[in-house]
């Protein structure tokens, strides 16, 4: 059996099986990276990941995670439109979109589609840190219990 941190889209089923976090990038080093900083803050932590827009869209709605990291430029499907159809299906779904290029285009059409927050690539801990207190206070749930953030 696979580990179920790196297994990618399976045939969506009418079964959903939870996740915590959803991770989809185009570039797997980019994907490993952010998963094991997540891991330090909370090391059970469930995570799915996806190669492009597609995979990301068929594990959303098997997993339907807490948490959600959507690249803008990934193949078959942008993250922009996973976003728009994970809106649709669940309007309060917390989505983050991550970019390498922080052009204003970018972070309008992003907010406009309903991202919950938006990482520059490379990963800064303070901007994920950031963004997982919004997610915290947002959603009054601490998924990771080695956050120390102030109140």
């Amino acid at each position: 059996m696979s580990d179920p941190t790196s297994e990618h889209a399976e045939e969506a089923s009418d079964e959903v099986s939870t996740c915590d976090v959803l991770l989809a990038d185009d570039l797997g080093q980019t994907r490993e990276l952010l998963a094991a900083f997540l891991r330090r803050l909370a090391p059970d932590i469930r995570i799915q990941q996806a190669r492009n827009g597609s995979e990301a869209l068929v594990l959303w709605q098997k997993h339907r995670p807490r948490l959600t990291f959507l690249d803008i430029d990934m193949p078959v499907q942008t993250g922009v439109e996973v976003l728009k159809a994970i809106r649709l299906a669940q309007p309060e779904a917390f989505v983050v979109m991550v970019s390498g290029y922080a052009s204003a285009d970018n972070v309008r059409d992003s907010i406009q589609a309903g991202a919950s927050g938006f990482i520059v690539k490379p990963y800064k801990p303070q901007r994920i840190v950031e963004v997982l207190d919004r997610y915290r206070k947002l959603k009054a749930e601490n998924l990771f219990p080695g956050l120390s953030i102030n109140a």
